[in-house]
């Protein structure tokens, strides 16, 4: 994934993004601990569904999945396929940012308050938040919205910050589509900030700290060879989570010491490490602090 130094300009910065892994989370869980991150203890949302977080600097991943035995509970999660499928802003009032993005056109489900147990010295909390989710169909890659934090004491902690791999923050998402300059156009809808087009056809939104990165099918399949995601069909999908670490040689030995039954398949660009998640179609490609 190209992260070329650009200028930062108005687009949202992003609260997390979502890797479904459906009912397989303790797979899932294994094989992201062999990868060098530090996940949180696994979590249960008032809806059902089941997650870990891999928490960074201001930003996090999230995998989300469902028990084996109440996979009803939430059927969006089975119905879009395994891998990254979730793109989620920040918000510090979530029925202020419904009636915003209304205004433009988008189409919008209800404001969802729910919350989360979190075990802290013995004590039982409840993490709790509100999300604004746009309805599905509007972004075939997967689900986009917003969440409102009202607990980030519970969420953001420092025994949960520092990763084996050193990463620290997420650097890009990279959305592979057949129209990738009206998808740019379709994400700054919500995401506001600047379209600027690069080589091959590329186009990205920057934020701050981040870039949404949009490229076709065929630029996608040059830049990581036999490491890409599977598509199934969609007009576009997310096809790249580009991290931050404060060292790429924390990176390295991370992955030279991984379960060789893991499977994990990764190339050395020297500036930047790539490797899928075997199971999870899911791309992972870290960056030194001084290339995005």
């Amino acid at each position: 994934m190209a992260t070329k130094n650009t200028s930062a300009s108005d687009a949202l910065p992003i609260d997390h993004l979502v890797i479904n892994v459906q009912d397989e989370m303790d797979q899932a869980q294994h094989i992201f601990e062999q990868l060098g991150f530090t996940l949180t203890p696994r979590g249960r949302h008032t809806m059902g569904s089941i997650n870990h977080l891999m928490m960074f600097d201001e930003d996090y991943i999230e995998l989300i999945g469902l028990p084996k035995e109440e996979k009803e509970l939430r059927p969006e999660l089975l119905a879009n396929p395994v891998g990254i499928e979730g793109l989620v802003f920040q918000t510090s009032h979530a029925e202020q940012t419904h009636a915003a993005l209304t205004a433009r056109k988008l189409s919008l489900m209800p404001v969802q308050s729910f919350s989360r147990p979190v075990e802290l010295d013995g004590r039982m909390l409840d993490a709790r938040f509100k999300t604004v989710r746009l309805t599905p169909g509007q972004f075939p890659a997967g689900r986009v919205y917003f969440c409102q934090h009202f607990t980030p004491e519970l969420v953001w902690r420092k025994e949960w910050q520092t990763h084996k791999n050193g990463a620290y923050r997420i650097a890009a998402l990279l959305v592979v589509s057949d129209q990738p300059e009206q998808d740019a156009r379709q994400y700054r809808l919500v995401s506001g900030g600047t379209i600027v087009q690069g080589n091959n056809g590329e186009f990205r939104i920057c934020g701050k700290n981040y870039a949404l990165v949009f490229i076709t099918q065929a630029a996608y399949e040059a830049c990581y060879g036999p490491l890409v995601c599977e598509g199934h069909s969609r007009a576009s999908y997310f096809g790249a989570i580009a991290l931050k670490t404060h060292n790429l040689d924390a990176v390295r030995e991370t992955l030279h010491q991984a379960d060789p039954e893991s499977n994990i398949r990764w190339r050395d660009m020297e500036n930047r490490i790539s490797l899928d998640v075997p199971g999870f179609n899911t791309v992972l490609e870290f960056v030194e602090t001084n290339f995005f």
